[in-house]
């Protein structure tokens, strides 16, 4: 009575591990997986609506430098804005 049983768990359990993929037709490749875990997408969904936040640009060029970017806005006396993007490097002395 166990012998039966336990041939017929093993044959399920590799059933189970196999995925289920449609037959290939002539001169078709069919590529069949799956993923487990948490997510069986690769990357994370995206937020389907824009999230608006400040996006900082700086980096540790070398041990002790410090590099960031950031953008200004000034006014100039004949009334038109000046638009600069600014890179400033801080290291301690």
């Amino acid at each position: 009575m166990i012998v039966p049983l336990l041939a017929l768990a093993d044959a399920t359990a590799a059933q189970a591990a196999q995925p289920s993929c449609r037959p290939a037709t002539p001169g078709e490749i069919v590529v069949c997986a799956q993923r487990h875990g948490e997510s069986p997408y690769r990357l994370p969904k995206l937020p389907t609506k824009y999230d608006r936040r400040a996006i900082r640009a700086e980096a540790d060029i070398i041990p002790g430098v410090h590099s960031d970017a950031h953008v200004e806005a000034a006014g100039r006396p004949d009334g038109t804005v000046a638009k600069r993007l600014m890179v400033t490097f801080k290291m301690p002395f």
